[in-house]
């Protein structure tokens, strides 16, 4: 079984959405408008940095932003009440601008492999024991001028990551795992830190200086393990019970099948054959 972030992170919030998104394959027929956007940026960003980093002519980024949302918008997109398309396009051709200027002040560069390529967008897998493995694309590898080593991962978020979140992030423990799990492929001795770099969407977005704690103890690293072994252990025994938790922190309202869950309505996903069966034995 191979676990992800993003597997871990959810089974935090709700194990039953664990069940309807990663055992029955059920999505959304609608693309989230703040998931658009985030891909955008996203590829974006990480076209800046390979042109920096490679030495070749910077495009137009502001373009190469227009260019990706209008990709990423092809299909239904879900908007909020404040959110308009253009409201989008006008913020993100003004946060990639905003980011070439702060990463240019970070005094840091992308990491060069040892195929020659920068770091960007990198698969990586390791194997936690004989059962379980990792997964994960890290979108920066970087290197300070004394040569350490840091696993950044770039957002687009309404507010910073705080320091503590950062401490405790179990994307960045994945990061870590599988950055020391192909140390001999990246050709890296170990990681020296873990971190965010938040862009802010606001009318006038700011993006922030990554910001870059120390990697994960080998205590932090073990129970981190204990954690997926445990979450392996309900996945394959069936156990995903629902979990509203209290009003004031429930995951419910922003899950993508609430309505599914409380009212076994389908309107708005795609269920797959094999899916529509199992839940019509369970109704």
């Amino acid at each position: 079984m191979r676990i992800s972030a993003n597997k871990i992170i959810t089974a935090d919030n709700c194990m039953r959405s664990v069940y309807y998104r990663y055992v029955l394959g059920i999505t959304q027929e609608v693309k989230a408008a703040n998931l658009a956007f985030g891909s955008a940026i996203d590829a974006a960003c990480t076209t800046y940095l390979e042109a920096h980093t490679m030495g070749q002519p910077i495009p137009d980024l502001e373009e190469v932003f227009s260019a990706e949302w209008k990709s990423e918008t092809k299909c239904e997109v879900d908007y909020s009440s404040t959110q308009t398309p253009d409201k989008f396009l006008s913020m993100g051709r003004a946060m990639v601008l905003t980011f070439k200027e702060t990463w240019e002040r970070s005094g840091l560069d992308v990491f060069i492999m040892p195929d020659g390529k920068p770091a960007l967008q990198v698969k990586l897998e390791s194997q936690l024991n004989s059962e379980i493995g990792l997964i994960g694309y890290l979108d920066l590898i970087a290197m300070n001028d004394m040569g350490l080593v840091y696993v950044i991962d770039i957002k687009s978020a309404a507010a910073s990551y705080g320091h503590e979140f950062t401490e405790q992030s179990d994307q960045l423990t994945v990061y870590q795992l599988l950055m020391e799990g192909n140390a001999d492929t990246l050709g890296i001795d170990g990681v020296d830190g873990l971190g965010f770099m938040c862009m802010l969407k606001k009318t006038k977005p700011v993006v922030e200086a990554p910001h870059i704690v120390t990697p994960r103890s080998s205590s932090q690293l073990a129970e981190f393990r204990q954690k997926c072994d445990w979450f392996h252990q309900d996945y394959i025994n069936g156990r995903f019970p629902k979990s509203a938790k209290h009003a004031y922190n429930s995951p419910c309202s922003l899950c993508n099948f609430k309505d599914l869950c409380t009212y076994g309505d389908t309107e708005g996903l795609i269920i797959p054959k094999q899916a529509q069966q199992k839940l019509a034995l369970a109704a």
